[in-house]
């Protein structure tokens, strides 16, 4: 009888954890938050993940973005664990010039990784090409938030058909779907965009089975950990990906971290 293989130990993995929430929660379904960047350390500190990408709750939900993004860097100032992450929406002025300047803007205040509100704005091309174009001469990766209140989001087919839109227009930017929320499966066209794309990946923070079909028959790059906290426990997803035996150790560490900070050096 052949033994079980032994999992690596969590803290061999150093993981980072791609989809952190900071701020106060208001929503009677959510009683936990993660208020500042003390509470975040001290719940990575406690299931053992090295990194997280941090972003501000209200610069989700609350315009103008700006004062969110902007609170978020004076939250985290001097935790280099913490990575923060400004949430982008199209400017009103259409062009290049306008969608430049907030790029430029962000990546001189250090920011590397940017989120953008789909469910807020939906993923049509048009409406989002000049920004798309901007982030990508940068290669920014962009995770394409399709959450409302918390992680519970999900994908239409207009969906499915912008992003595949936006995919094919900017080969060169990063596309990450994240707060899409799904036990056994989600959307059945997302194998099969991720197979037609090579930019777009998907992070586990809302997903607890479907990331495996992912990572098993496209590969386990197009796969970021993440554990949606504070709506998601993150015990949950550790070990989903600590304890699956369908995946090597060394995907499991491409899984945990290093696809992510191989996004994050490629940006320029």
């Amino acid at each position: 009888m052949e033994a079980a293989p032994k999992m690596p130990d969590i803290r061999d993995l150093h993981p980072f954890d791609s989809c952190v929430t900071l701020g106060r929660v208001l929503h009677s379904d959510y009683p936990r938050c993660l208020p500042t960047a003390d509470a975040v350390l001290a719940m990575m500190n406690r299931y053992h993940i090295a990194e997280a990408l941090v972003h501000e709750h209200h610069a989700r939900l609350v315009p103008p973005r700006e004062h969110g993004n902007r609170r978020l860097l004076e939250a985290i100032k001097g935790h280099p664990r913490l990575h923060p992450v400004w949430v982008l929406e199209p400017p009103k002025q259409p062009g290049a010039k306008a969608a430049g300047a907030l790029v430029e803007d962000m990546l001189a205040a250090g920011i590397r990784v940017a989120r953008l509100p789909m469910k807020v704005i939906p993923p049509l091309p048009w409406l989002w090409e000049d920004l798309c174009a901007a982030l990508a001469e940068h290669h920014v990766p962009c995770f394409l938030d399709f959450g409302e209140v918390s992680t519970r989001g999900d994908l239409t087919d207009h969906d499915v058909r912008g992003v595949r839109a936006i995919a094919l227009a900017h080969p060169g930017l990063p596309l990450i779907l994240s707060h899409i929320m799904g036990g056994l499966g989600i959307h059945p066209a997302v194998v099969p965009m991720i197979r037609r794309t090579g930019n777009v990946h998907i992070d586990i923070g809302a997903l607890l089975e479907f990331w495996r079909e992912v990572a098993c028959e496209v590969g386990p790059e197009r796969v970021l950990f993440a554990t949606g906290a504070p709506f998601t426990d993150p015990g949950i997803h550790l070990a989903n990906v600590q304890y699956a035996r369908e995946i090597g150790a060394e995907a499991k560490k491409m899984i945990y971290g290093d696809n992510l900070r191989r996004l994050i050096g490629q940006v320029r």
